[in-house]
């Protein structure tokens, strides 16, 4: 194994965990099922989003944490561990971040909010994650494996990545600044701070933000790997409670690498709304079914199935949503699925 920000990991029995999101309930009861497998010491691999939106964000990292220093897990990052370290403060990070705190309540309330004693100890654990995974058989990222990007930052030590960061945020700002657009970008986010997360008063299409965020696109290979691969959209969109310009793409079409790969990310729904009242994240499943591998070749799974929602469930009826909202593991080489209220299923596909 080596210490850089792509880590290749050996060949044993896997269980990949899909976003948790805070949800620390649904993380206690998915170890115990696990534990209940017959091969219930198989390596742990989770996929980024550890945090925010869910009540115990502190918890879930803390248990994730040990899970790591006794050897039974392996962790990447995901764009929510990213913004933490790139001092980022979005929508449902309240839990670490004292200016979300007060936004965060109306709609993920109550949350545990990190002491200043724990901050820099997550920092630092989220500081030395990788960004990447790979064995002979499988590769495991956290929004999309982009050859490019995995080149950019394969050489890169754990130890590095803040610094990393700053370079690649510096190429994008260097670049928005040539023209003026860095200055534009944030006069528009805080002109129209506000109604960019006001669902019945749309801001007017922010070219500015949509400018940046394709740059972003461009320049940081972090954001690629971490976000997805993404294309300005025609119209802004209401997403993750806030105005989006920059849109996602089902980037596992174009895929014809000859390992499979795992992603989170991506909100996958087990329960499959109707085409009319799907998210437009949602519609990127459009078609396959819930435990389907997906892509051109079908060799992309995500095993994402929007745990990190259920704060919409508590929020109608005050119940976790378990039936709609599911935490799941899939298992390596198995390629079966166990959520978190025990259910198991195989995956349809050749993975």
């Amino acid at each position: 194994m080596n210490n850089t920000l792509l880590q290749t990991i050996p060949e044993e029995p896997l269980a990949i965990i899909g976003d948790i999101h805070g949800e620390i309930d649904a993380l206690s009861a998915l170890l115990d099922h696990l534990e209940r497998d017959p091969r219930s010491r198989r390596r742990l691999v989770f996929i980024g989003d550890l945090c925010d939106r869910g009540p115990d964000s502190v918890g879930v990292i803390a248990r994730v944490r040990e899970l790591v220093n006794q050897d039974r897990a392996w962790v990447i990052l995901g764009n929510h561990e990213i913004n933490l370290l790139n001092d980022d403060a979005k929508d449902g990070s309240g839990w670490y971040f004292d200016s979300r705190e007060a936004p965060d309540q109306t709609f993920y309330a109550p949350f545990n909010r990190a002491t200043p004693e724990q901050r820099p100890v997550i920092r630092e654990f989220f500081s030395g994650l990788p960004l990447a995974l790979q064995s002979p058989s499988l590769r495991i990222v956290h929004a999309a494996w982009d050859p490019a990007s995995i080149d950019a930052i394969a050489g890169i030590r754990r130890g590095e990545l803040i610094d990393a960061m700053r370079h690649w945020n510096e190429r994008v700002r260097a670049a928005a600044q040539a023209n003026g657009l860095h200055t534009r970008y944030l006069e528009e986010k805080t002109r129209w701070a506000a109604e960019l997360e006001d669902p019945d008063n749309p801001p007017p299409y922010l070219h500015a933000v949509a400018d940046y965020e394709a740059l972003e696109q461009q320049y940081n290979p972090v954001k690629r790997l971490t976000s997805g691969i993404e294309a300005r959209s025609t119209t802004p969109f209401y997403s993750g409670n806030r105005w989006r310009y920059s849109d996602r793409t089902a980037w596992w079409n174009d895929y014809q690498g000859a390992l499979p790969v795992v992603i989170g990310h991506y909100w996958r729904m087990f329960d499959l709304p109707s085409r009319a009242s799907a998210s437009r994240y949602s519609l990127l499943f459009d078609g396959v079914a819930p435990t389907a591998w997906h892509g051109r070749e079908q060799k992309v799974f995500c095993v994402d199935y929007s745990a990190g929602a259920r704060w919409r469930e508590r929020r109608a009826n005050g119940h976790t949503g378990q039936l709609k909202f599911r935490l799941a593991a899939l298992l390596w080489p198995e390629r079966a699925l166990v959520y978190d209220n025990g259910d198991r299923e195989t995956t349809i596909g050749p993975g």
